[in-house]
């Protein structure tokens, strides 16, 4: 009688939803090789649950980086059901006054690797859920390390980084760089956050994301390298006023030798540089560890991934918005996610990417680990836009290093 009672709430709730549309905010799409696309495969999955739900996928506004589009619709009373976004992004949405607790509606979290969930646990809530992403290492472009005669090592220094960077500076003669460096907004900080993982500085301490210790841990060796970097004529010289859009499209046409890249993002960058006949064919490349500096002895990775956060509106749409949050990073879906975009899966079951590259991302993470940034911390996403305003006083050599540090940690400190 029990089980009987179970499956007719089941059907009733499934028919006082049959007739709604499920909003899902999002930052992307991707097809595969097969034809089909992450969100038709999650929407067919969805339909066998839920056949006559309506699925209205939005498209966010990535102009500046920031969460403009879901902050307008929240203004206007309009929450998508599920946004998914990248974590430095989602974070912000990780609260309970917000997101569903799908500790109880994800029928899989046992499938995870053990660890991969424990982020999103917020005070014993499950506000998230993880879509498979990517970690980031230092790209190498082989064919500038060829011209200039230098061999970077799986493990190396910031002292050996110099050497090769006054190489590239002497061969190419302020034609290609050493390195990117960007400040002219917040999108895209993660390729340049890596930096401080270089010089073992940690941001916070034992996940204790209430108490930012940027400059007491060290950040003035950080903006004292970024600053030798623009002196010595490593990095382009406008780099104050570049972005990350720039900084990806110099990567793409072959100007930088040694610069954070996810492994993920090559193709599609390397096809459009070819298409717009900057290079002739892709150059070779390879992934190691940021380089260390003295006394550090592990460079952890930077790790970007994707967070499916449902909102709470306590009616029956609730049931679809977890499932499709499920849906969003099951097994199947997981596989074709490596096979196809080399991004890095979290179930025990899936299998891992094949792509060299991805690989070696792999053995930097199995080694040195995952530096932490906060990413999950709700405040995250107000705190990322502090740095880039003091990042350009940096840059242009406006400020010194030490009152670079300090102002960063007063403005991380100051949002509570």
């Amino acid at each position: 009688m029990k089980k009987l009672l179970i499956v007719l709430l089941l059907v009733f709730a499934v028919f006082g939803i049959s007739s709604q549309t499920l909003t899902v905010l999002h930052s992307g799409d991707y097809k595969y090789s097969d034809g089909t696309t992450f969100f038709g495969r999650v929407e067919t999955l969805l339909r066998k649950d839920f056949p006559n739900v309506k699925v209205s996928w939005m498209k966010i506004d990535l102009t500046d980086g920031s969460t403009l589009t879901m902050d307008a619709m929240l203004a206007a009373g309009e929450a998508p059901n599920v946004y998914l976004d990248t974590t430095v992004r989602t974070s912000k949405y990780m609260v309970p006054e917000y997101a569903l607790d799908l500790t109880n509606l994800i029928r899989d979290k046992d499938k995870y690797i053990p660890g991969d969930l424990d982020p999103y646990y917020i005070n014993g809530k499950l506000l998230g859920v993880p879509v498979a992403g990517s970690g980031q290492g230092m790209c190498i472009n082989l064919d500038m390390m060829k011209d200039i005669g230098f061999t970077v090592k799986d493990d190396w220094s910031i002292d050996d980084f110099l050497v090769m960077a006054e190489k590239v500076k002497k061969f190419y003669n302020g034609k290609k760089w050493a390195t990117g460096m960007f400040a002219a907004n917040q999108s895209g900080d993660y390729l340049i956050n890596n930096w401080y993982a270089s010089f073992g500085v940690k941001w916070y301490e034992n996940g204790n994301y209430s108490k930012p210790l940027v400059a007491k841990n060290g950040g003035t060796k950080v903006y004292e390298f970024y600053q030798k970097l623009v002196k010595n004529g490593y990095v382009p010289p406008n780099s104050a006023m570049l972005n990350d859009d720039d900084y990806c499209a110099d990567w793409a046409a072959g100007k930088y030798a040694a610069t954070a890249f996810f492994p993920s993002w090559t193709k599609d960058y390397l096809n459009t540089a070819i298409s717009q006949k900057l290079i002739d064919k892709p150059f070779e490349f390879k992934f190691v560890p940021f380089p260390r500096a003295t006394g550090v002895t592990k460079v952890g990775a930077y790790f970007s991934g994707s967070v499916a956060v449902a909102h709470k509106t306590g009616t029956n749409i609730d049931m679809v918005s977890a499932r499709l949050a499920e849906y969003l990073n099951n097994v199947e879906i997981e596989n074709l996610q490596a096979l196809d975009l080399n991004i890095t899966p979290d179930k025990i079951a899936s299998i891992p990417p094949k792509d060299e590259k991805s690989a070696q991302i792999s053995a930097i993470i199995a080694k040195n680990g995952i530096h932490d940034f906060g990413l999950t911390d709700r405040r995250f996403t107000e705190r990322r836009a502090l740095q880039f305003p003091i990042l350009q006083l940096v840059l242009s050599l406006k400020i010194t290093p030490e009152e670079a540090s300090k102002k960063f940690e007063d403005a991380l400190n100051s949002v509570k």
